[in-house]
């Protein structure tokens, strides 16, 4: 009778020292957690491992001034290039002031318009002059944005028409591109954003001629809409 009672207590204690056998369902769901956080640490190698640059490379679309490229995403046309020495802005109330520069002010008509959802252009992510050289030069601050591009809605239906101002040296002028960039989030990454690269049309001889015929002073204010 001892002896029964001694194997009884043993064969409880190892009962309870056996670990408890896992569900079918848990095993399922533990291997479905594993997949999801490997391809979370894919992604996250995948993106955050790359510079801005990167991460927002776009798909290029190429035209000249005066033609319309599409994109997926918007449709855009340079209408035309005007130099100027000095040009206007504003400030917070409205007044109107002259600033100048020793360089050029180009100043690019660009219409646009959306293929799908309404955006603003972004400093984040701007539109730039691009030089033959491969110099990339963002539109200057000199400006009130409220006299720009920068100002307008581009809307799907609709062209949105403004003007882009560009502060540059002479020789940034020969063959010189205009890049229409829409704006981009440094957060999600889209290998296929779409871009339109515009020749200006600025050969050697052309680009003379906007220098040496640039204005003394562009109104800005007249021309906003």
């Amino acid at each position: 009778m001892a002896v029964t009672q001694v194997e009884s207590r043993t064969a409880r204690r190892a009962a309870r020292k056996k670990p408890p056998r896992r569900g079918v369902g848990r095993r399922i769901a533990a291997g479905a957690a594993g997949i999801v956080l490997a391809a979370a640490a894919v992604y996250a190698q995948q993106n955050f491992s790359m510079s801005f640059e990167q991460r927002t490379s776009y798909l290029t679309y190429k035209g000249r001034i005066g033609e319309t490229v599409e994109t997926k995403r918007f449709t855009v046309k340079a209408l035309s290039v005007t130099a100027a020495h000095a040009v206007d802005t504003t400030d917070y109330s409205n007044k109107v002031s002259k600033v100048a520069t020793s360089n050029l002010f180009l100043l690019i008509d660009v219409s646009a318009t959306s293929a799908r959802e309404p955006f603003k252009l972004s400093k984040l992510s701007p539109p730039v002059l691009l030089t033959a050289d491969g110099r990339r030069y963002q539109p200057t601050d000199k400006v009130n944005d409220a006299l720009t591009l920068f100002n307008k809605y581009i809307q799907p239906g609709f062209w949105s028409s403004g003007l882009l101002v560009f502060e540059v040296p002479e020789d940034a002028v020969p063959g010189a591109d205009l890049v229409f960039i829409p704006p981009v989030s440094p957060l999600v990454s889209d290998n296929y954003a779409p871009e339109a690269q515009i020749d200006l049309g600025l050969s050697g001889a052309a680009a003379g001629r906007l220098i040496s015929q640039a204005e003394d002073h562009h109104s800005l204010v007249s021309e906003s809409r």
